[in-house]
Formats: structure tokens, C-alpha cells, sequence
């Protein structure tokens, strides 16, 4: 593969990682603008196959503002060493009031901040090392 096609693929990679974790963002933002916050545990662990693993979420149980119990599985991943420890404990709860099984723990990857940020700074690494492979390709 020539050096020039290598260094627009990282380009277009850098591109992708840049615009996905800024719709990430912008998602993670437009939900928690209209989520409504309420104290909930975690109840357990939903563990989904993948390919060549699992992926695993939580289990959350929670009472809406109008006084309705919900137990439904969370949106956001996490680990099955963190969501282990914290089966039973009480955390807070962010869910969509128009559809209340649309819920999420109010944390850092809950809120996606550092996934979003972590996928644009792979992003401009991605795009700057092309950038550079270009550069050397054309001197």
C-alpha cells in the first residue's frame, strides 16, 4: 500500500473518531438537558455476547418522579469488575422522562464526557499522523 493512501486512510480514521465522539457528545448532552435525576441501585448485571467477548451493563432499579418503580438495563457499558462492586449499592439515576426505561448512572461514562473526549484526542492522532505522513510523502 503506497504512503500516500496509508496517511489519507489515518486522515479519514482521525475523521471519523473526531465526528463519532462529537455526536457522542452532543447526544450525551441533548439527553441529560431533559433527563430527570432520581436515586436508584444496581440491581444487577446484564452480560451481552459479542463477537469475541461480552459486553456488560447494569441491571438498574429506580422510582420515577411520579412514583412509578422501573427496573430496566442501563445504556452505558461498563466494566464487569465495577459493575460487580457496585451490585446492591445505591447510585444516582438519570432517565427519560417520555420513556423512563431509557436510563443511564449518573457518572463520568454515564454522562460520556470521557469516552467522547477519548475518542477525539484518537481522532486529531490520528488525523495529525496522517497529516504528517502526507507531508513526507509529497517532500
Amino acid at each position: 500500500m503506497s504512503s500516500w493512501l496509508l496517511a489519507l486512510l489515518a486522515i479519514a480514521f482521525g475523521a471519523a473518531f473526531v465526528i463519532g465522539g462529537i455526536h457522542r457528545y452532543r447526544t450525551s448532552r441533548a439527553f441529560m438537558a431533559t433527563a430527570h435525576r432520581v436515586p436508584g441501585i444496581v440491581a444487577g448485571i446484564h452480560r451481552v455476547s459479542t463477537t469475541d467477548s461480552y459486553e456488560f451493563f447494569p441491571v438498574l432499579r429506580f422510582r420515577t418522579l411520579d412514583g412509578t418503580d422501573i427496573e430496566t438495563v442501563g445504556e452505558t457499558r461498563g466494566g464487569s469488575f465495577e459493575l460487580t462492586r457496585l451490585k446492591g449499592r445505591p447510585v444516582p439515576v438519570l432517565y427519560d422522562p417520555q420513556d423512563p426505561r431509557k436510563a443511564r448512572m449518573d457518572t463520568s461514562s454515564g454522562r460520556a464526557l470521557a469516552g467522547s473526549v477519548g475518542m477525539v484526542a484518537a481522532g486529531c492522532v490520528f488525523a495529525l499522523i496522517g497529516i504528517v505522513m502526507l507531508i513526507a510523502t509529497a517532500t
